[in-house]
C-alpha cells in the first residue's frame, strides 16, 4: 500500500516547466488565431458576409479553441502520469 508520503513533492523548477510548456501552446495557436482573424478576415473588404472574412473568422475560432483542447488534453495526461508516481 502506497502513502502519500511515499511520493516526492514537485520541485518549483518542474512547475515552471510545465507552465513553460503551456505557454508554448497557447501562444502558438494564438498567433495562427490571431493571424487568421486579422490578416485573412481583412483581405478585400473586411466586414460579415464577405467570404475572406467568414473564413478569417470562422480559422481563427478553430484556432483557438484546438489550442485549449490542446491545453485540456496535455493537463489531462500529465495529471494522469503524476497519478502513477
Amino acid at each position: 500500500m502506497s502513502t502519500d508520503s511515499d511520493s516526492a513533492p514537485i520541485g518549483v523548477q518542474e512547475i515552471l516547466r510545465e507552465g513553460g510548456r503551456i505557454i508554448a501552446i497557447l501562444l502558438f495557436w494564438g498567433i495562427l488565431g490571431a493571424f487568421a482573424r486579422y490578416g485573412v478576415a481583412n483581405i478585400g473588404l473586411a466586414r460579415p458576409g464577405n467570404f475572406f472574412f467568414e473564413v478569417g473568422y470562422n480559422l481563427a475560432v478553430l484556432f483557438v479553441l484546438t489550442g485549449l483542447t490542446s491545453i485540456l488534453i496535455y493537463a489531462i495526461a500529465r495529471g494522469i502520469q503524476l497519478s502513477r508516481h
